[in-house]
């Protein structure tokens, strides 16, 4: 399954009439991950007026999703925060928002607006890639077919010889795109032996 999310975590300012609003967000891979990115954000900014929160995972072939407005008025700063997750269609993320009041109410629709904004910007600042599911495998081969799976890495997209070691035969680690596995596997099929599943990662497009 292909999936957007960003590169790096990221901070960004926004100030909105003397407050200053504080943008984070980071990947994540599980609940678990997404909740302690916001426990350390909120821990780094513990004198803050509010940290207000958003995230969105895929575990275990579900789609989970949460956010708060962490005392701000109902509906202010959570849900416009995940709206923006949901805008930029990303997915694996979370994304806090810290405030620290400036003395001047901004009113329901300012709040919005500038949880929103922050938002943005953070996500903007950020790198935003795809992700996608790769499968990783060991490898035995002849020399002679070496040559043959060098020139197959070359010219099939997200495959890619990740460990080689030279003795009498070649043995070799690569890792594939789940939509390029079959086409590989098929053509390396004569060409390797000993070949064993290692297990799973994720790459970038």
């Amino acid at each position: 399954m292909n999936y957007k999310s960003i590169k790096d975590p990221i901070e960004v300012t926004y100030t909105v009439e003397r407050s200053k609003f504080i943008g984070n967000i980071a990947k994540v891979n599980s609940i678990d991950e997404a909740q302690k990115f916001v426990k350390e954000i909120s821990k780094r900014y513990n004198n803050a007026t509010h940290n207000c929160w958003a995230y969105k995972v895929h575990e275990e072939g579900r789609e989970i999703s949460n956010y708060s407005d962490n005392n701000e008025p109902s509906g202010t700063a959570g849900k416009p925060i995940y709206g923006v997750i949901e805008k930029f269609g990303l997915s694996n993320v979370a994304l806090v928002v810290t405030r620290y009041f400036g003395g001047v109410k901004l009113g329901i629709r300012g709040l919005i607006d500038a949880y929103s904004k922050t938002s943005e910007e953070v996500v903007k600042a950020s790198k935003v890639v795809t992700y996608e599911k790769t499968f990783i495998y060991e490898a035995k081969c002849d020399y002679s077919n070496f040559s043959f799976i060098q020139n197959l890495m070359q010219k099939q997209n997200n495959f890619k010889i990740t460990k080689q070691k030279f003795s009498d035969e070649v043995y070799f680690i690569f890792e594939i795109s789940e939509n390029n596995k079959d086409v590989v596997l098929s053509l390396l099929k004569n060409k390797v032996y000993n070949l064993n599943f290692v297990g799973n990662s994720e790459g970038i497009l």
